[in-house]
C-alpha cells in the first residue's frame, strides 16, 4: 500500500497523529556557500607539483593524499542543511554527508539571533559561546540546550528563529 503524500495529506492533518515515516517538514533550508571552490582549488594546487617537478614517489604519495582530502571536505561542505525532522531539527553538511547533528526540540530553552565572531569562524567546532555549526558568513541563530549551546549559521536567521519559537514554545 502506497503512503500519502504531504499533498494528500491536507493542511487540517494533524502532525502528532502521523506515523514519524509520513511528518511533514515544516522548515528546511540549505545555505550554499563558496567554501567548496576554495577547497575545490586547493586540491588542483595540491596536484601541481606533479606536473611540474614530475611523478616521483614521493611527490606522489604526499600530493595525492593531499588533493583527495581537499576534494572530499570540498563534497562534504558544499551546503549547510538545517531541517525539521518532527521532533528534532537535523544540521548537517552536504551532499557528502561527514557530519550531522540532531537537536530534540524538547532540549531546546532559548533560542535568539546572533552574529558570530570572526574568529569563530567556518565549519564545526567547540567555541567559547558554544558548537558552532557554520558553512559561511557570520549570521548564528542560538539555542540553549538543557546541557549546552549550539550555533547554527544560516542566511535565514529570521526564518529559522521564527520556526524554532513557534515549534518549541517560546517567545
Amino acid at each position: 500500500m502506497a503512503q500519502p503524500t504531504a499533498a494528500a495529506l491536507g493542511p487540517a492533518d494533524d502532525a502528532a497523529s502521523r506515523p514519524p515515516s509520513m511528518t511533514l517538514h515544516r522548515y528546511t533550508n540549505r545555505q550554499e556557500a563558496p567554501l567548496c571552490w576554495i577547497l575545490f582549488a586547493l586540491a588542483a594546487g595540491s596536484l601541481a607539483p606533479l606536473v611540474t617537478s614530475g611523478p616521483d614517489t614521493i611527490t606522489i604519495s604526499i600530493c595525492s593524499p593531499l588533493a583527495a582530502l581537499f576534494a572530499v571536505l570540498g563534497c562534504a561542505f558544499m551546503w549547510l542543511e538545517t531541517s525539521d525532522e518532527g521532533d528534532h531539527l537535523v544540521v548537517r553538511f552536504g551532499p557528502l554527508t561527514l557530519a550531522r547533528r540532531r537537536v530534540s526540540y524538547d532540549r531546546v530553552r532559548a533560542v535568539r539571533r546572533d552574529r558570530s565572531s570572526l574568529l569563530e569562524g567556518w565549519g564545526i567546532h567547540l567555541g567559547p559561546r558554544g558548537w558552532i555549526w557554520n558553512l559561511w558568513g557570520r549570521e548564528v541563530v542560538e539555542l540553549d540546550l538543557d546541557k549546552g549551546r549550539i550555533r547554527i549559521g544560516t542566511d535565514d536567521p529570521e526564518g529559522l528563529l521564527a520556526f524554532l519559537q513557534d515549534r518549541c514554545d517560546l517567545d
